[in-house]
């Protein structure tokens, strides 16, 4: 008879558990403002590569730098959408906005210049401040520019609300040295 109760109590337990409210999961979207648009007239295509984000970076949690050494992703701090696809998404709607003049093309267009983008930090670190570095190239059939970021800006206040929009500050400051960058004249 004790045998039964401590496992009905045992199954009771289980399913109150079970049945308990999930932990408080957030979802996280970067916020950009609206670009200045140029009036500068691009003849030549352009095609945006797919971005490509470091692995550990590309997770649905967002990642804090614990130490030099440490990061930790969170579980219950998530992104809206993979990093991955919601950075791809925002270059191109940007791009589309503040260079509405720029014609976009798909990856076999013959003459097109063609903008990648690698991510390498996209995290807040230690010292309260929110990563964004990497590198962008752009290139076409006979030239290619290789150029290195590295925006570092002070979280406003501690938490991941505070995280993502200062990532967010970070992802401006990249998006907006890409349009300038496109809209400049192609070195001949």
């Amino acid at each position: 008879m004790k045998r039964s109760t401590v496992i009905f109590y045992t199954i009771l337990l289980f399913l109150a558990g079970c049945s308990s409210p999930a932990s408080d999961i957030r979802y996280y979207q970067l916020v950009t403002q609206a670009p200045i648009t140029s009036d500068t007239t691009l003849q030549q295509p352009l095609i945006i590569a797919p971005i490509k984000v470091a692995s550990y970076l590309n997770g649905s949690g967002l990642v804090l730098q614990q130490s030099a050494v440490e990061f930790s992703i969170a579980r219950q701090h998530l992104w809206a959408d993979a990093l991955e696809q919601q950075l791809q998404r925002q270059l191109t709607e940007y791009l589309l906005l503040a260079l509405p003049k720029q014609p976009l093309a798909a990856f076999n267009t013959a003459g097109a210049r063609t903008l990648q983008l690698e991510i390498d930090r996209f995290y807040a670190s230690e010292n309260g401040q929110a990563v964004v570095s990497g590198r962008y190239t752009v290139s076409d059939l006979t030239t290619g520019t290789t150029v290195p970021f590295s925006y570092q800006v002070a979280l406003a206040a501690d938490g991941y609300p505070a995280m993502v929009q200062a990532l967010s500050q970070g992802w401006q400051q990249l998006l907006q040295e890409l349009v300038t960058a496109l809209a400049a004249p192609a070195a001949s």
